[in-house]
């Protein structure tokens, strides 16, 4: 068998394995996002791939396994189908289902009369040698055509979303974000000051080119479209150039240009996106500098200013920059004086706007409530539960909050309204009192350690656990509001509504692609990735790329309000270049091996 043939065997046994789990997973009634789905088509695709074909005629199989198949399908579509409103969705369980069944009950029934009938099998022939990732024995093409060409591609692909959601899509933090631009609230770094700015600018050529506020959003919608653009493509060529594999580089264009929640994130008027974005440009400026014990000066230059936009375009960005300093110096060590000296300027030009330049400007500052999403919610949990707490922490408590409607108004997973309630009560005793309040926790965290432990899980646990069910990008239009900013799709009808509508359910209805939904998924292919790279003395400098969406996820954990997808966008978004240059370790290993 040659290196084709062996490759051909392989794409077989795993469209067999996924069409196994797919129905598997709609027997069992599992979620597409729960890790059981990886473990079953891993297991799957092994045997299949391993199993040796024996001679026989394939009547008595086919036969078995057909009757069986139309009986499993008979008594479990039912209940299979019935999560499923749509019509097309119950059909393709159906059919999905009988394709699966199958696949699994004919090889199973293959393999049982090769034994039975004692005819001797054909020879397995060892699995040709794997084609080497070395990109510097590869002629790669020219970085700026690469970079062009993909980012069209990706342009290209988000276009109907923007067309279908013009102007853009704005919810209330985007609503809040144009009510500053417009002078109708004043200016806060709640929502970074740096990209309402940046929304400004866009938004003030559009309207002094045209008069209308809705083109205004539409210019700035376009412009982050054309930069998320532009961040892809960076990456599929520093993982072509980093890697030298063309198939890793056209499985990550594939990755930003077809799923859909990257078109929607690319459309809509949120902070998150072009933060996401800046990680993408500074991982890719990362991984290309630890490659070199040289780097100019306009390397240090352009990491900087990345590094200061990181941290000014979202509060855990600057706290996931701090974290990576120790790391960013062990890599940059023969170099370490320059990264000082980097890191040095980048710390002080943060505090300096988010200290004296935001002060002279009037920009107010988020309050200290809000940076207490996770430990209130962990109090709350002990209040609501109705756990005995003492008379001296209970005045503590009722100093704050009115703890009548505590119970109506606490939501496990949702840490605003708590957050809500503090601020219409007194907050400022927190903050004037915050070693008391420290000890409170503290106490109470000693005193009923598994309520803690639940309220933290209930609040942050799908940003390390794939299988909890939430909306990703299934949002559309411009929220409510009296400023005339409306939505007005340009292109439409039953059949753009349905596509889109399907494109996004098929996040939770296929499995093992359902995983890419998940912001737990990608926190584990970090923390792997991390330590595959680790291992490798020759590219471990290259794990760099890790530590900060790695930090920013850490941060989630502690003071995320909420476990919402676009929070950790930064994760999923650089995860074709760390996962690309996981896999061409394991595969150089393989080789060596």
């Amino acid at each position: 068998m040659n290196l084709t043939e062996d490759k051909l065997k392989s794409i077989k046994s795993g469209v067999q394995a996924f069409l196994i789990t797919w129905a598997l997973q709609l027997l069992l009634g599992i979620t597409v996002r729960n890790l059981l789905t990886v473990v079953t088509f891993g297991a799957a695709f092994l045997c299949l791939k391993n199993l040796k074909k024996p001679l026989i005629n394939p009547v008595v199989p086919v036969v078995v396994s057909g009757v069986l198949t139309a009986v499993s399908v008979k008594l479990s579509y039912a209940r299979a189908a019935a999560s499923f409103s749509s019509g097309l969705f119950k059909a393709l369980t159906a059919v999905i289902m009988a394709a699966g069944f199958f696949v699994l009950l004919y090889r199973a029934a293959e393999f049982l009369c090769g034994k039975i009938t004692g005819v001797k099998e054909t020879d397995t022939v060892p699995i040709g040698q794997s084609e080497k990732m070395d990109a510097d024995k590869m002629v790669l093409p020219g970085g700026g055509i690469v970079i062009l060409i993909c980012s069209l591609i990706c342009f290209v692909c988000y276009l109907p979303y923007f067309l279908y959601e013009y102007p853009g899509i704005m919810t209330a933090d985007s609503i809040v974000q144009y009510e500053q631009i417009i002078g109708a609230i004043p200016w806060s770094n709640h929502h970074p000051v740096i990209h309402t700015l940046l929304i400004s600018l866009f938004y003030h050529i559009g309207v002094w080119v045209t008069g209308n506020i809705n083109v205004g959003i539409a210019v700035y919608t376009i412009a982050q479209m054309l930069f998320m653009c532009f961040c892809c493509g960076s990456m599929v060529w520093t993982v072509l150039k980093i890697t030298g594999s063309k198939k890793a580089a056209v499985l990550a264009e594939c990755f930003f240009a077809l799923v859909p929640y990257n078109a929607v994130f690319a459309v809509t008027v949120w902070k998150d996106v072009p933060f996401a974005g800046l990680v993408m440009l500074l991982s890719c400026h990362l991984v290309n500098m630890a490659a070199d014990d040289e780097n100019k000066v306009t390397d240090w230059l352009l990491l900087g200013i990345l590094l200061i936009f990181i941290s000014l375009f979202r509060s855990n960005g600057w706290y996931a920059f701090i974290l990576f300093i120790p790391f960013g110096l062990w890599v940059f060590r023969k170099q370490l004086k320059k990264a000082l000296v980097t890191f040095a300027i980048a710390v002080i030009a943060v505090i300096i706007v988010k200290g004296p330049v935001m002060t002279a400007f009037s920009v107010g500052m988020p309050d200290f409530t809000e940076s207490l999403s996770l430990p209130l919610q962990q109090v709350a949990r002990v209040l609501v539960d109705d756990k005995t707490i003492d008379d001296s922490d209970m005045k503590l408590i009722e100093a704050v909050i009115d703890t009548t409607y505590i119970h109506q108004l606490y939501a496990p997973d949702f840490a605003d309204n708590i957050k809500e309630l503090v601020r219409a009560g007194h907050p400022e005793v927190i903050e004037n009192n915050k070693g008391a309040y420290l000890s409170l926790w503290v106490r109470l965290f000693f005193k009923y350690p598994a309520e803690y432990i639940k309220a933290w899980f209930d609040l942050e646990g799908g940003y390390v656990y794939s299988d909890i069910s939430y909306e990703v990008g299934n949002i559309d239009g411009i929220m409510g509001n009296d400023y005339g900013l409306v939505s007005t799709p340009l292109i439409g009808g039953k059949a753009v509504i349905k596509s889109k509508e399907i494109f996004i359910k098929l996040g939770n209805f296929v499995p093992l692609y359902g995983m890419l939904w998940s912001a737990g998924t990608y926190f584990w292919l970090l923390l792997f990735s991390l330590v595959v790279i680790l291992r490798d003395k020759n590219r471990r400098k290259a794990a760099v790329i890790c530590v900060l969406p790695l930090a920013l996820i850490l941060t989630l954990l502690i003071a995320a309000p909420v476990v919402d997808f676009r929070y950790a966008y930064p994760a999923v978004m650089t995860m074709p270049l760390y996962i690309s240059i996981c896999g061409m370790i394991i595969q150089n290993d393989k080789i060596r091996r």
